[in-house]
């Protein structure tokens, strides 16, 4: 296995080919590391003072096979004390960290990344933050660790809502909620229609039609409410509208967007933003609401 240290984002882009099979072929998928949704964030939310780097691993000398790709800051601290220390990098609208590993080659990419650690960052402490306890790479990893006399120090753990029924929408509602809330639902919506025209509207993976106002309409929606109001809307900044602007074309290009929509007499008073993986899985990334209608909403009830 042979490790690379690319710090330049157009190096990134002469790999995508082999980047995008990599993808295909995770021991765990992570839609944000994907080359779609990560080149955007990379160029449009790194911090100078914190420049970002990608370790790439290869099954060989010729760059025939990526077997592993993770972004990378390295930092003066560790807990406060001063200390190379080099974690995975993400985002402020990134909420999972899992590297890309091959599913046949998890061991050994594993054991190329720590040998990199180890001969060539200088570091000190090392960290993975927003990996799934439960999730294959998390199992590999702490079986590699053990084989080498090691341990993962698993600290700050928390649970996340997921939904694994393997059952449609609808099913999956009438199953877990009881018949009382779903009356309360449908109460709800009956007060929302009588203000006046109420329309739901999908934009399914695949579909691109009208997307430049889908873009519009959330990042305007988003940025009305509350995330506005203390400047953490994606539409706040230039560079973050930059990239979800990006980001979401790329997704739709991709075939790896859904946004949901709720209009009252023509105007969005809610979207949905969702990203589905290259292989399995969904990510439900983003929520704009109009606050005013807050007392229709089914968390209120």
């Amino acid at each position: 296995m042979i490790t690379q240290l690319v710090t330049a984002i157009r190096e990134l882009r002469d790999i995508v080919p082999a980047w995008d099979l990599l993808t295909r072929q995770a021991l765990e998928p992570n839609v944000f590391y994907e080359s779609w949704a990560l080149l955007p964030a990379l160029d449009a939310l790194v911090s100078p003072e914190l420049p970002v780097a990608v370790l790439l691993v290869w099954a060989d000398t010729a760059h025939s096979r990526l077997t592993g790709l993770l972004p990378l800051v390295r930092s003066q601290t560790y807990q406060k004390f001063p200390a190379c220390h080099w974690m995975n990098w993400l985002h402020p609208h990134c909420p999972l960290g899992t590297p890309l590993v091959h599913q046949d080659y998890a061991e050994e990419t594993l054991q190329a990344v720590f040998a990199w650690l180890r001969e060539h960052s200088g570091a000190m402490a090392f960290s993975l933050n927003k990996v799934p306890a439960d999730g294959q790479f998390a199992q590999q990893l702490r079986l590699f660790t053990q084989q080498q006399g090691g341990w993962v120090n698993e600290r700050d753990t928390w649970e996340r809502a997921v939904l694994t029924a393997g059952l449609s929408g609808d099913a999956y509602v009438s199953t877990h909620q009881r018949k009382k809330k779903l009356k309360e639902y449908s109460r709800l919506r009956r007060r929302l229609e009588a203000l006046g025209e109420l329309e739901c509207q999908a934009l399914l993976p695949g579909q691109s039609h009208g997307l430049s106002d889908w873009i519009k309409d959330f990042l305007d929606l988003e940025q009305q409410g509350w995330k506005g109001r203390a400047l953490s809307a994606m539409g706040c900044h230039s560079g973050e509208r930059q990239f979800a602007e990006n980001l979401i074309r790329n997704a739709a290009a991709q075939g790896q967007l859904m946004m949901l929509k709720l209009s009252l007499d023509g105007e969005a008073i809610a979207i949905k933003l969702n990203l589905t993986s290259a292989t399995q899985g969904g990510y439900a990334l983003k929520i704009a609401y109009n606050e005013a209608y807050a007392a229709y909403s089914p968390v209120c009830c």
